[in-house]
């Protein structure tokens, strides 16, 4: 019986270790061009429609900061924007990593659930936003 119950602990603990969240290591894959594949909320999930989408541009330096812009893609393969961008920082807390965005209004935090070269969840006011890695539009 005994050993029926360590087995059952270290089962668990391997569980546990292997559900860590996002790593460190996986901040390589943020920087680039990302296009909100679908958000859900409350049960339902939202897919963007419509007009070209805008897609979100992550910088990140080296020391856990960076920036982001809202871009949108045009057909000869650029993008345009403002020159308005968002400054953030990365930090962990505990095991899961955020992405703070200290604006002079209201800062804000997004939990990066996932990350990997193709998709990336964000987490905010209850919502997951699901980004795909963007293609840029070719004719």
């Amino acid at each position: 019986m005994r050993s029926t119950n360590s087995y059952v602990f270290y089962l668990c603990l391997l569980f546990f270790i292997g559900c860590a969240k996002v790593k460190t290591l996986e901040l390589v894959h943020l920087g680039g061009y990302w296009e909100i594949k679908a958000v859900h909320a409350h049960g339902e999930v939202f897919q963007p429609r419509g007009a070209a989408p805008l897609v979100d541009f992550y910088h990140l330096e080296a020391d856990s900061i960076g920036f982001k812009k809202k871009m949108t893609p045009t057909f000869n393969g650029l993008y345009q924007s403002s020159e308005d961008q968002i400054a953030f920082s990365v930090k962990k807390e505990g095991q899961r990593l955020f992405l703070h965005f200290d604006s002079a209004l209201t800062p804000w935090k997004e939990e990066i659930l996932s990350i990997d070269p193709e998709e990336m969840i964000l987490f905010h006011n209850d919502k997951e936003y699901h980004y795909k890695r963007h293609q840029k539009i070719t004719l």
